[in-house]
């Protein structure tokens, strides 16, 4: 489903692989590593934000090393939630299926059965400035899975949540990972991810 085939990137005096990682339509990573292992900078080359020195992403068996981010049929959660402060919860989430040009009745169908399964359907007219760290995060994850992507990306999804809040985020990870969709979650606590990963990969 996803190869990354002798991936090699350098930056200063920093370099990552070469990397040779095979991953199943489904599978749910869990990505460790000390801070500063080049993480988050895996994510960045497997979404697009980064371009690799050497090396090719497939996804799919397409060849998507020099595909554009946003035609990669990837998405990402990053650690501050990256969320549009000018934007409703339902523009936010509505966000990925607006530039798809998806019908609005199919649309609305879709985000309320999302927002219903993620408990947010009483959020969606408020804006993220007057949101908890829990909410922002299911806001995040629903715009993130919205449109169905071929492949997730978490980068250290809890890292701003406290330890109840974390528990409360696990139990929405882990209905995310009932949906099937390809996931990789990366974090520098071993216990956080351990028990929704179907494989483990340390950096």
């Amino acid at each position: 489903m996803l190869i990354l085939d002798n991936i090699e990137y350098k930056i200063d005096n920093f370099s990552l692989g070469p990397l040779n990682i095979s991953i199943e339509k489904g599978e749910y990573l869990a990505l460790f590593g000390a801070s500063g292992s080049g993480k988050s900078t895996l994510l960045e080359i497997i979404s697009g934000i980064r371009k690799p020195k050497k090396g090719r992403i497939i996804l799919n068996n397409r060849d998507i090393t020099n595909i554009a981010p946003q035609k990669r049929d990837i998405s990402i959660v990053f650690q501050d939630y990256a969320l549009f402060p000018n934007m409703t919860v339902f523009e936010n989430i509505a966000y990925p299926l607006k530039i798809r040009k998806i019908d609005k009745q199919k649309m609305d169908e879709n985000i309320n059965e999302l927002s219903q399964k993620l408990k947010i359907e009483t959020l969606l007219k408020r804006y993220p400035l007057n949101l908890s760290g829990g909410e922002k995060q299911r806001v995040a994850l629903s715009r993130a899975i919205i449109h169905k992507p071929s492949l997730l990306l978490l980068d250290e999804p809890l890292s701003a949540l406290d330890q109840d809040l974390r528990v409360e985020a696990i139990d929405i990870l882990r209905q995310i990972k009932s949906f099937g969709i390809t996931t990789i979650h990366v974090s520098h606590n071993k216990e956080e991810a351990k028990e929704l990963a179907s494989s483990i990969l340390y950096l």
